[in-house]
């Protein structure tokens, strides 16, 4: 079934909200509080029980009793490119409202980034908060019998608010109206549902996911990692982006190939005019290459001011719009140069707060003095000035995806489209 059908389908679908975990950033009404965005360089994750538990399972197989009898994982049903960069597995219950919205936002990932993700779907039930869990979950498998899987998957969810509340009897009479519209051979199915063929199946699944501690539905694992951030598209769509940049990551520092006696002047363009930085290659020699080499490699083209709260500071540099994205190495600390968060138009290097020798790519112009001044001096290390521009930067759009309150669904930042680099003899 073609994806945009899928898609569309689940539109109609009627959605219990989610439970969602709010940000531990202020917003901007209270400037003094914010931080930076977190940012974490995306190297490749720490191999854990999950992550190697998955490796190597994500490819689509007919699950049957004979798999379970045998002891052998179940790797459940995949679509998508078997070379994906991003594998999402999805352990789920079609009676589970939360996994609806889920399901549901994974379809619209699907669709805008159709070669890069490979979506798995694992069985998870929870026959103690839903009592037509382990029917449903068998009729799927019925279903993938006649590799009508995901068909079925969409039927259950576009129409749970018409089943979820019957009576497991008039249930299993849906199911059979379910399995004529996907057109199944009716008889198979009905079979193998009413003789428990799939409970085998069903049964085992539930002790996969209970082997590595994944108890509750949803659950999502993005590349092997269980996802913990905002638990919407948004905040999928985000973690997405993080696992794309890998591609284009860097495997160490780049060598120190600025001269301290020029001068350099950098050019952020963006759809409001320019910004023009003149940086301190004397005073941070290590964050000015960086800056340089990044810059010239085309890393800051076509990215966003991510974070922007006014009176405070903007920060861009991340590829991922994340502002948890990296490039694949850090570089040293350089915050002992004397130089203080006393004004705006300072550029910096973003980093999280308190770790040492962290920064990597993204960084932050200040539209104010920075307070309280123990928190940012000696601290962050500053790099440049913007020496023109200094309007559009204050002109910028505010967001801030880590205030949920304010910005639940936050609105596109504002476009970098190049970072040029000038060299200015002395």
């Amino acid at each position: 079934m073609a994806a945009y059908t899928r898609l569309h389908r689940f539109l109609y679908v009627l959605l219990a909200g989610l439970v969602i975990a709010l940000a531990a950033c202020g917003s901007g009404d209270d400037a003094s509080s914010e931080r930076p965005p977190t940012v974490t360089p995306a190297g490749d994750a720490d191999a854990t029980d999950v992550a190697d538990a998955i490796d190597g399972q994500a490819t689509a197989v007919e699950p049957s009793p004979e798999n379970g009898e045998q002891g052998e994982p179940l790797a459940g049903h995949a679509l998508g490119p078997d070379d994906a960069t991003v594998t999402i597995i999805m352990y789920g219950d079609f009676q589970c409202p939360a996994c609806a919205q889920t399901a549901h936002n994974l379809e619209v990932l699907r669709d805008r980034y159709p070669d890069d993700i490979r979506l798995v779907w694992r069985h998870l039930p929870d026959p103690r908060s839903y009592d037509k869990s382990t029917l449903a979950l068998q009729a799927s498998e019925a279903a993938a019998a006649q590799d009508a899987f995901w068909q079925m998957h969409d039927q259950l969810f576009t129409h749970q608010a018409d089943w979820i509340d019957l009576s497991e009897n008039v249930f299993r009479d849906r199911l059979t109206e379910y399995a004529a519209i996907i057109g199944l051979d009716v008889d198979q199915f009905d079979t193998a549902l009413d003789d428990g063929t799939y409970q085998p199946v069903i049964e085992q699944a539930a002790g996969d996911a209970a082997a590595l501690d994944i108890v509750g539905v949803p659950t999502v694992l993005i590349n092997g990692v269980p996802f913990s951030g905002r638990d919407d598209l948004f905040g999928l769509d985000e973690a997405v982006r993080l696992a794309l940049l890998k591609k284009r990551q860097f495997d160490a520092p780049p060598d120190m190939t600025i001269d301290p006696a020029i001068s350099y002047r950098a050019t952020i363009t963006t759809a409001r005019g320019d910004i023009v930085i003149e940086l301190f290659p004397r005073d941070a020699p290590q964050a000015v290459n960086n800056f340089v080499f990044l810059a010239r490699q085309g890393w800051y083209n076509d990215i966003t001011f991510h974070y922007v709260v006014p009176d405070f500071l903007a920060q861009t540099g991340d590829p991922s719009d994340t502002g948890r994205g990296g490039p694949g190495y850090t570089i040293a600390d350089e915050f002992d140069n004397g130089l203080t968060f006393d004004r705006e138009g300072l550029v910096a290097m973003a980093h999280p707060g308190g770790a040492k020798n962290s920064a990597g790519s993204a960084f932050f112009i200040t539209l104010a003095p920075l307070r309280p001044a123990d928190e940012w001096d000696g601290q962050y290390t500053i790099f440049g000035i913007v020496v023109d521009g200094m309007d559009m930067v204050r002109s910028l759009t505010p967001r801030n995806a880590n205030d949920q309150v304010l910005f639940p669904n936050p609105p596109p930042g504002d476009r970098v489209s190049t970072i040029t680099i000038k060299e200015l003899e002395p």
